[in-house]
């Protein structure tokens, strides 16, 4: 069993995405909010990763250096977000 919830633009009448959920206990506002802070996810991971080089700039195998990398590519991006 799935839900289908179909979600229209309010700036762009014609344009609409559709939202599959399996878990029949969650109200369509819930699944609404749900995809919402999963897509913020997305995009910032979408922008570390093209933008910041996260993954490709170090290649070590030190967990602590790998700790730190990913702190310093979410640093610069927090540093991004607070410029724009």
């Amino acid at each position: 069993d799935a839900r289908i919830v179909c979600v229209r633009n309010r700036s762009n009448r014609k344009d609409w995405i559709a939202l599959i959920c399996t878990d029949m206990t969650i109200d369509e506002n819930e699944i609404i909010r749900i995809y919402g802070k999963r897509w913020d996810i997305e995009v910032f991971f979408k922008t570390c990763k093209s933008f910041l080089k996260f993954g490709t700039e170090y290649h070590g195998l030190s967990y602590d250096a790998l700790t730190a990398h990913t702190a310093f590519v979410f640093l610069r991006y927090m540093f991004m977000s607070v410029e724009k």
